[in-house]
């Protein structure tokens, strides 16, 4: 993945809502900013961080609010403008978000910021973000009907791309969405002129395959890091899969790559994820526990972004004998600041081979929340057992996925989808056919969304609710 040089400040767009009384240095940071990259790519920032921001906004919406901070640095970063310029709009801005038919982005929580003042009520603005369903993947036109629109519009084209781009990458460095953007909207305008050259899209397109990619693992590493709690040990136990290692070889690689993604995501700046996956690197391949896998070492010849496409796309490894693990005992899942926990889950997780991060992620955020609860008990093995019906029905779930996901892999749709009839019919069988049809549609949504490593994290947890609800019923039948 290229990575364009920019300087991307953190507080370029949210100072603005943020700062009272106009402080000349974050003035003259914007005002730098503006200078640096003229109008149109200071616009093109504004978009992507109101995008990622706000990404249930329309385009009309995000557009407006940018327009505002245009004007804003077109006006208080000239030579003749007024000391006070810069507080004044800034203010004004904030009036006009808590306005009654704001043109701007809107949030649930906007009335609570409104009924602050001065300060509070820019800070309070500035912290709002949209935490949304995660949106489909963007579908392109032909590229007979992509020339068509660009040459129509250049500009007007060229921010609905970076629009529609940004608010489904939501968890990433803006960085990273602005390189990615640049590089698309450069091959439509050497593609589209003078006219459509279908070898230009092609050759183009097999150019930024890799880098598009990587792009979408890194997006998904960060989503899932975001909307996932448990995902530091799922990512622990995907690990001791591939790998087949123990929970003391691998967590200190999950977790290394977990605080650089917790460090890293949300800077605007690209460097810091860079780095953090440079390292990531370094700190994968030099385990000694690994230096013999002969299919990682291929991975670690890579560079730091092909090697998470190639140690994702490595298989699990099966043990001979997969044996049941007793786990810790009872008192011991509360010892160790949460470490007898994790390598309770990690044992949980890995007999199941063919669930995503996101799966093992949601069925440990489900576990632990009850064990949790039970760490704070007076009795912990008392409370333990008192839960144990709940744990084994979370257990069973988990089996269910995986056989599910497993068979799913391995047949066709139209055999998987006889296969899940003929399993629901066995387990459901005093329920009509409505019930029996929408039980299987569960699980057929269920797999085609979630079996994948790069599944929806939130779309996931709300599949796995409903597969929950669905075993709970059929066992109280």
């Amino acid at each position: 993945m290229k990575i364009i040089p920019i300087i991307l400040l953190t507080s370029t767009f949210a100072c603005v809502l943020s700062r009272d009384r106009g402080k000349p240095y974050e003035k003259e940071r914007i005002c730098q900013e503006y200078a640096d990259f003229g109008k149109e790519t200071f616009k093109a920032i504004g978009v992507i961080l109101y995008s990622q921001k706000f990404s249930t906004g329309t385009f009309e919406e995000i557009n407006a609010v940018t327009d505002e901070m245009v004007k804003l640095a077109d006006k208080c970063c000239a030579e003749e403008a007024s000391p006070d310029c810069y507080d004044n709009v800034a203010t004004k801005m904030s009036e006009i978000s808590c306005g009654k038919d704001s043109p701007f982005p809107k949030h649930p929580e906007i009335c609570k910021c409104c009924g602050e003042k001065g300060l509070e009520r820019k800070l309070c603005l500035a912290a709002l973000r949209v935490t949304s369903e995660e949106l489909p993947s963007l579908q392109e036109s032909s590229n007979d009907e992509i020339c068509k629109q660009f040459k129509q519009d250049p500009k007007g084209y060229s921010l609905r791309y970076i629009y529609e781009f940004a608010r489904r990458h939501g968890s990433i460095p803006a960085g990273l969405v602005l390189n990615a953007t640049d590089s698309y909207l450069k091959m439509v305008g050497a593609c589209c002129s003078p006219s459509v050259s279908q070898i230009c899209f092609l050759r183009e397109r097999l150019q930024q395959k890799d880098s598009n990619h990587n792009l979408r693992i890194v997006s998904n590493l960060c989503h899932n890091h975001i909307h996932l709690k448990s995902f530091k040990i799922g990512l622990t136990t995907y690990y001791g899969q591939i790998m087949n290692g123990s929970f003391e070889e691998v967590s200190p690689i999950a977790s290394y790559l977990q605080e650089g993604l917790s460090n890293c995501c949300l800077d605007p700046q690209p460097d810091c994820l860079m780095k953090k996956l440079t390292g990531f690197k370094t700190v994968l391949c030099s385990a000694s526990a690994f230096i013999n896998h002969s299919k990682l070492q291929k991975c670690c010849s890579k560079t730091h972004l092909n090697l998470l496409t190639c140690v994702g796309s490595l298989d699990v490894q099966i043990p001979p004998q997969s044996t049941e693990s007793e786990g810790p005992l009872k008192t011991d899942l509360c010892k160790n600041a949460s470490i007898g926990l994790e390598k309770y889950l990690f044992e949980i997780g890995r007999r199941h081979y063919h669930v995503s991060v996101p799966v093992l992620a949601s069925v440990f955020a489900d576990i632990k929340k009850i064990v949790d609860s039970c760490c704070s008990a007076g009795d912990v093995s008392a409370c333990i057992d008192d839960e144990n019906k709940q744990l084994k029905e979370i257990e069973n779930v988990f089996s269910k996925t995986d056989e599910v996901c497993q068979k799913y892999k391995t047949l066709n749709f139209t055999d998987f989808k006889k296969m899940m009839l003929q399993s629901v019919q066995e387990e459901t069988s005093k329920s009509n056919k409505n019930v029996v049809d929408t039980k299987v549609q569960q699980w057929v949504d269920f797999a085609s969304t979630c079996c994948s490593q790069m599944a929806p994290a939130l779309q996931c947890r709300k599949l796995i609710d409903l597969c929950i609800s669905g075993i709970k019923e059929d066992s109280s039948q």
